[in-house]
């Protein structure tokens, strides 16, 4: 895993504010006595839920790209049984439900909101269906309807995944407060820790605090959205890729 990519210029810009405070602090000797407890909470709870949310929209993202690839096969072995199906028609719908895949996955990685274009690959096999009843039997086109839903709901979740995700609001209330931090710990930790450290001390201190919670920060703006191969923990699409040929 590289850890440098949870280093970018959110990090840098942390990492100043802590420091031109800490020497601002120390050089002015600004102290305060107060407690942090609830402007901690003011990062530690969106913070919290934005991670929470991501890891979930995460989970719920695989879960759907599952459905999606059971869907495909299942379609791909309902084609393959219909006995009456010719081989050429069956590489035709083979060909239609490779071409609705790589047009999802084309939609994920660029963080495209272009369902339209998905559907109409979805409308394609629909079609097929329809205009082939006749070599597939009653009860294969029914289940075949029912893979084909199945494709439809998933790709709708994952598709909305372009445009909604954690509030955006939530994010930057998070990151501004993550900014702001430093300027009051300083002198709080100025008034608290004096004696006990040094001017080095002081300055890599509350850069720790801040490259922590940063970092945190960082690390679900990473999973925010798992589909842009950004992230070390993005989803592989690729991995998803059903075998169409059976």
């Amino acid at each position: 895993m590289n850890v440098i990519h949870y280093f970018n210029l959110r990090t840098f810009l942390a990492l100043a504010i802590s420091q031109v405070a800490a020497f601002v602090t120390w050089k002015y000797q600004i102290k305060l006595d107060i407690n942090l407890m609830l402007f901690s909470l003011c990062i530690v709870f969106p913070l919290h839920f934005s991670i929470q949310a991501a890891f979930k929209r995460r989970d719920r993202a695989l879960e759907y790209f599952s459905l999606f690839k059971a869907g495909s096969l299942a379609l791909v072995y309902s084609f393959h049984v219909a006995e009456d199906l010719d081989e050429k028609k069956k590489q035709e719908a083979n060909t239609l439900l490779k071409n609705l895949f790589d047009q999802l996955v084309s939609l994920l990685e660029t963080r495209t909101h272009n369902y339209p274009s998905f559907k109409q690959h979805l409308d394609a096999v629909f079609v097929f269906i329809e205009n082939n009843r006749e070599e597939i039997s009653k009860r294969n086109v029914l289940r075949m309807i029912r893979y084909a839903k199945d494709i439809a709901e998933s790709s709708v979740y994952l598709v909305s995944l372009v445009n909604h995700r954690t509030m955006a609001g939530m994010r930057f209330y998070g990151f501004l407060f993550i900014l702001i931090f430093p300027i009051l710990q300083a002198p709080i930790l100025l008034h608290r820790l004096e004696n006990l450290v040094s001017v080095f001390g002081f300055h890599v201190l509350l850069g720790l605090c801040s490259l922590i919670l940063i970092t945190l920060s960082n690390f679900q703006l990473m999973i925010e959205y798992p589909f842009d191969k950004r992230g070390v923990d993005n989803i592989q699409l690729h991995d998803f890729s059903p075998n169409l040929t059976p």
